[in-house]
């Protein structure tokens, strides 16, 4: 527990350590943490604290904004899959998230899309799976999938780097090539992922397939086990292409979303089934939700939701090129010549904090 002393002051919070005799003996002396009334104490700011924890997640939950949420699910990602094992109930808590997932995409699904492309995130090994996840569950959606029938997929997305978190951080800071030993960790990481999600409690064996298999390819030369054709489960290619285009798009050198679209409609990253490459092309269309394009108007815009044409997307502008910032962004119809999209653009074009284009996906 906290040890306090009588007037009140924290001498040693709970979780740190005593590292001396001598300090051991002058907290005893001091320290006022044995008592009923300090029992009584830590129990109510423990109580205070889960209550105030409680009161976020509803708030969350019932938040509007699905921007938002998702920057909330990307924080509680970040401290599940660094700690892997660690963590108290590993498996509830990737169904917790799986579930709000399916939850958010119900009411935002455009919103869900534009944390993927507009979010930050400070871990690129737990933001990477939260990104896939998200990808995938609007893709499900159009495919008509059940949520029993998403779970799973939603879970392996999640749950798919569990053994190599923190390596694929390292590597997004690595300037040299991959070690022998972080190559091997890498080549195992699929069996080792899905045998600690077995050590969790996880027996949902298509959750554990598309985690063994989600590196495995459709010409045989993936890994760990060299699977080729129909010995792969198709979602498990479906995950790996996602996987893959959001790589593109985050890391090591970050690629615009739309010309990643474009490299994998050409057939550049890989031999992916047409279905699956033409489900994702036309759910986010050329210009996906949190990306940004320039306009014939020659105005700076972020793409906002999908429109009825690919090439057509929701937009709002945020400056002209050579101007600053608007006080607010400003709705165009990219339908109308005089708005239509030229060309994907770089985010630093807009000028503009992603917290202060939130407010585009708020919903009263």
């Amino acid at each position: 527990m906290d040890v306090y002393a009588k007037n009140g002051v924290l001498l040693l919070k709970r979780g740190y350590y005593v590292l001396t005799e001598e300090q051991r003996d002058r907290l005893a002396r001091l320290g006022h943490g044995e008592s009923d009334e300090v029992e009584a104490r830590l129990e109510r700011e423990r109580l205070e604290r889960v209550a105030m924890r409680e009161k976020e997640a509803e708030q969350l939950r019932n938040s509007a904004n699905p921007l938002q949420e998702m920057a909330f699910l990307l924080r509680r990602a970040e401290g599940v899959l660094q700690h892997g094992l660690a963590v108290r109930d590993l498996a509830g808590s990737l169904l917790d998230m799986a579930e709000g997932l399916l939850n958010i995409s119900r009411r935002h699904p455009d919103g869900v899309l534009a944390s993927v492309f507009l979010l930050p995130y400070q871990d690129i090994g737990s933001a990477q799976s939260v990104h896939v996840a998200a990808i995938l569950v609007v893709l499900g959606r159009r495919l008509g999938l059940s949520d029993a029938e998403l779970r799973p997929m939603l879970c392996a997305a999640l749950s798919m780097n569990l053994a190599i978190t923190g390596l694929l951080n390292q590597l997004a800071r690595q300037m040299e090539p991959m070690s022998a030993e972080q190559q091997e960790l890498m080549f195992a990481h699929p069996a080792l992922g899905s045998a600690m999600l077995r050590e969790a409690g996880v027996v949902d064996e298509c959750w554990h397939l598309l985690v063994q298999q989600h590196h495995e390819q459709l010409d045989g030369d993936g890994y760990p086990q060299g699977l080729a054709g129909q010995e792969i489960e198709p979602d498990a290619i479906l995950l790996q292409m996602v996987d893959l285009v959001c790589g593109c798009v985050h890391q090591p050198q970050p690629q615009l979303p739309a010309l990643v679209l474009g490299s994998l409609f050409r057939g550049e990253l890989g031999v992916f089934p047409p279905q699956h490459v033409s489900l994702l092309v036309k759910e986010l269309g050329i210009y996906p939700p949190g990306s940004f394009v320039l306009l014939a108007s020659n105005e700076v815009a972020i793409v906002t939701h999908r429109g009825d044409k690919a090439n057509t997307p929701r937009v709002a502008a945020l400056r002209k090129l050579d101007g600053p910032p608007y006080a607010d962004p400003l709705l165009r119809d990219s339908r109308q010549p005089a708005y239509q999209v030229l060309e994907p653009v770089a985010a630093a074009s807009a000028a503009t904090k992603p917290a202060y284009l939130y407010k585009l996906w708020y919903k009263p």
